[in-house]
């Protein structure tokens, strides 16, 4: 690990010293210490680190016993603190024994260069594991790029907390959709499962943390998640999270978004797509990805609450509306906020989800986090809605 930071360190500090307002990937081409210092962060990027160890660790459970999970995208942890009270105060989160959560930052200056999976283990008390998926040439997307500061290690990733010591940490590589390199956000890396094992006595249960393309097809983000799957072949008991990013929509360029959007909306019809299939992209548009799982022997069926979403798309968000244009045309934005508006001005659309072979789910449920109630006007700890899985083996 020690290697890795050093590498992302002295690369953000290059970067920052000498700021180039041109494409990375070209100055990649032209610069041979940048050169230098990428292949040094690639080559520390496919491994998964414990990053914090509680100082009173819990006593190991006897199986059997009932399970708590937590998955939830915590958009890289920019509102720690927000993140901190819901997860150690609201009791339909706190108490659980794992959480997968995604968008995890290290290093970065949008949230304040924090290790964020290892401050919210520490809060809680838990065991934090974290794979690194991108080293970031810049400070973010969107609007992230104009703010103040620079970035002391640059990773972002994916992290799994748990309550009981995990073995067997390892990561599996998933190709990306898009060239990250050519990207606004130039990114070095790629998409990565985060695999450990808890082992009970003769029981064993292993965990996957998956974050999937957002700008990417049906098949692509299929194909994603087929990776990690794989790698849980010979295992009996797995459970898998994350955000998979099932938006029902080819958002691989703006082209292909904006023919998806016009054919749902004159073949399925807007109040369809809104009422039954952009909360469950398991219908129909995003099939290819479940279809899958179950071939495999996976059940996401009784591990997610049907119908109920995890991203609320709402016309005219800022942040949204800036990570659009880093990838999409002014006029695409302009054309889905319309269509946003005219579904109500919220769509709801399930992203995030749980994925089992070998358990038994007891519940499960999405927990709306509602401005006012859970949290301050503009302090909401993430753009996503986390969701709970209660388990048995």
């Amino acid at each position: 690990m020690d290697s890795l930071l050093q590498a992302c360190a002295e690369t953000s500090a290059y970067l920052a010293r000498d700021p180039s307002p041109g494409p990375v990937h070209v100055r990649l081409q032209q610069d041979p210490r940048l050169r230098e210092l990428a292949r040094a962060v690639a080559a520390g990027l496919h491994r998964g680190f414990e990053v914090h160890v509680p100082a009173s660790p819990p006593a190991r459970p006897k199986a059997p016993r009932t399970w708590k999970a937590v998955t939830w995208n915590i958009e890289r942890g920019k509102q720690l603190a927000a993140l901190r009270r819901s997860l150690s105060e609201d009791p339909r989160l706190n108490d659980a024994d794992f959480y997968f959560l995604t968008e995890v930052d290290w290093g970065m200056a949008r949230s304040e260069n924090r290790n964020v999976a290892a401050e919210l283990a520490e809060s809680l008390g838990l065991h934090a594991y974290f794979a690194p998926s991108y080293f970031n040439f810049t400070l973010g997307h969107g609007s992230e790029r104009h703010q103040e500061g620079q970035n002391a290690l640059g990773l972002h990733g994916k992290a799994i907390l748990s309550r009981y010591r995990l073995e067997n940490l390892r990561v599996v590589r998933m190709d990306n959709a898009i060239d990250k390199l050519k990207s606004k956000e130039a990114r070095l890396g790629e998409k990565r499962a985060l695999l450990a094992d808890l082992t009970l006595g003769g029981e064993s249960l292993t965990l996957a943390c998956t974050h999937l393309d957002a700008f990417s097809s049906p098949r692509a983000r299929a194909a994603q998640l087929g990776r990690a799957i794989a790698a849980l072949e010979e295992r009996s008991r797995a459970l898998v999270a994350g955000d998979w990013n099932t938006n029902t929509l080819d958002t691989t360029h703006g082209p292909a978004v904006f023919w998806s959007v016009l054919r749902q909306v004159l073949v399925t019809g807007p109040q369809a797509m809104i009422r039954r299939h952009y909360p469950g992209p398991e219908h129909k548009f995003d099939r290819p990805l479940f279809r899958m799982l179950e071939s495999r022997g996976f059940d996401f069926r009784d591990c997610n609450e049907p119908g109920a979403g995890t991203y609320d798309l709402v016309s005219d968000d800022r942040d949204l509306g800036h990570m659009a244009r880093d990838q999409f045309p002014d006029w695409i934005v302009r054309w889905i906020n319309r269509q946003i508006q005219k579904g109500g001005g919220k769509i709801s659309l399930k992203l995030d989800w749980f994925a089992a072979r070998g358990l038994r789910s007891i519940d499960k449920g999405v927990i709306p986090l509602r401005p006012g109630i859970d949290y301050s006007p503009g302090k909401r700890p993430s753009d996503h809605h986390p969701a709970v899985l209660h388990f048995e083996f």
